[in-house]
Formats: C-alpha cells, sequence, structure tokens
C-alpha cells in the first residue's frame, strides 16, 4: 500500500516537473502524420518555426488533453483544408447575400448597387478550392469605384484581359489570389483591338496583357493565331511566348514547337 502511495506520489511530481518545464522550455511532440516543428509547450501543443526576422511564432493546435495525450491533434493539413473550406463558405455565402447578377460582359451588379467585374480566385494553398470574387475598385480593389469610372451600357469584353467603353481601355490582370482592374492609359482608343486572349493591338504598338507595350517586336509582321494554344506569337525576328523571345533550349520543347508549327502554317 505505502509502495502505491509512493508510486502515485512520484508519478505527480514527475508529471508536475514535466509541466513546469514545458512551460520554460519546448518539449519535442510527434503525431501520426510525421508533422515538424511540433511542441508540448504551455500546457498545449503548439507548432513553432521561426520567421524570416529570426522571431518564434506559435500556433496553439491542441490543449490540455492533447498535452497529456488523451486527445490526439488533427493532422496540420486535415486543419488547414478545415479553414480553407470555411474561408470558400464564408465568401460563397457573402456572394448569395449581395445578390449579383449579371450586367454584360463578366461585369455584375449586387443588391447595393456596386458593379463589380468578375474573377474566380484560389483559395488555400495548391489550389484546394476556387470561388467567386468581384472586383468593385479599380486596382488591386483597393481605389475608386468600379461604377464610378466604367460606362455599363457601352462597355464590352474584347478578351480575357482587356475591356473597353465609350471612354477607357481596360486591363484585368488576373491573379491565382485576386487580380487587378485599371484603365489602360498608354492604348489608342479609337484603333484598339483583341489579337487573341494574350495580346491586342493599336495603330502604334502591339500589347500583352501582361507586359503592356511589346517593345521588342515588329509591329508590321507581328502575328498571333487562333488554333494555337497558348500564348504565343511570331514575327520576322522570331517566336514569343508572353512577352518573352523564345531562345535556345525553349525552341526545342514539345509544346512550344507544336505552337511554332502552327504559327508558321
Amino acid at each position: 500500500m505505502r509502495l502505491l502511495k509512493f508510486m502515485s506520489v512520484a508519478a505527480i511530481i514527475i508529471a508536475c516537473i514535466f509541466c513546469l518545464v514545458s512551460f520554460l522550455k519546448p518539449i519535442r511532440y510527434s503525431n501520426s502524420c510525421g508533422e515538424d516543428n511540433l511542441y508540448r509547450y504551455r500546457m498545449g501543443i503548439y507548432q513553432i518555426q521561426t520567421n524570416t526576422l529570426k522571431e518564434k511564432e506559435l500556433q496553439k493546435l491542441g490543449g490540455l488533453l492533447s498535452f497529456t495525450g488523451i486527445q490526439n491533434i488533427r493532422c496540420l493539413n486535415e486543419l488547414e483544408r478545415q479553414r480553407y473550406k470555411m474561408l470558400a463558405q464564408a465568401i460563397d455565402s457573402t456572394n448569395r447575400s449581395l445578390k449579383w447578377r449579371l450586367v454584360k460582359d463578366d461585369l455584375w451588379i449586387n443588391k447595393k448597387g456596386d458593379i463589380g467585374l468578375k474573377e474566380v480566385i484560389v483559395i488555400g494553398s495548391e489550389g484546394f478550392t476556387f470561388v467567386d470574387s468581384y472586383l468593385t475598385r479599380m486596382g488591386f480593389n483597393t481605389e475608386e469605384p468600379l461604377n464610378t469610372i466604367i460606362d455599363t451600357s457601352t462597355f464590352q469584353k474584347l478578351n480575357s484581359a482587356f475591356y473597353k467603353d465609350k471612354k477607357h481601355i481596360y486591363r484585368h490582370y488576373a491573379m491565382a489570389y485576386g487580380g487587378s482592374f485599371s484603365t489602360f492609359e498608354e492604348a489608342d482608343h479609337a484603333t484598339f483591338v483583341a489579337l487573341s486572349d494574350c495580346y491586342a493591338k493599336d495603330k502604334n504598338h502591339i500589347y500583352e496583357n501582361r507586359e503592356g507595350i511589346l517593345k521588342n517586336v515588329d509591329y508590321k509582321t507581328f502575328k498571333v493565331k487562333s488554333t494555337v494554344s497558348g500564348c504565343f506569337a511570331k514575327d520576322k525576328n522570331g517566336y514569343l511566348s508572353w512577352s518573352d523571345r523564345i531562345t535556345g533550349d525553349g525552341l526545342n520543347d514539345e509544346y512550344v514547337k507544336k505552337a511554332i508549327s502552327e504559327l508558321d502554317k
């Protein structure tokens, strides 16, 4: 009986020492997922990482039950997926509550009268899921409201990147986590036409939808083709992918060779 009592007291003392130590110094913790940087710390389970400023960043993953081993913590990937799912649901719920309806050519309006350019954005790393989003302001959704600039009656889509109305040429710069929408001041409004989903021109310049004016192309011989998959073009000086010249080993890529074959027909 005394031995049992002694063992119980000893176990309690050891547990108290262990808990005290955990407040002072993280103790490595392992889970079934094999994740790194997990520690018993401050009566819980934390992921502890060092940022670029050499500062410790703590994320609590479990409480006392996890600390004592009674309850397993969920894998970080699972927790991340759950957060991404909740975020996507919240965005979708907000969109439904605003009752967006199509005006024309990717331009939508909500119940509050806000005009928005619809785009699809990525939620989470590695494209966990996708949701609809609306650019209601110029720039990266931070500048003037679209409904103070766009003339909806004359607004039209030229390709996946360029739009116009009676006053302006607009450029949509698409990005995975949300793009930007801006007036394209360099373009000549009267002569601006789309050549493909990637390229456009006016009386002065050839344009690429990310770079803008292409200064390294020959205007007269510049050529695109609707049968080419991807952003490829050619002129008398060679071939382009987006705004870059294709040279060296790039010319031997099978995908590039197929595009070149189409452009040369």
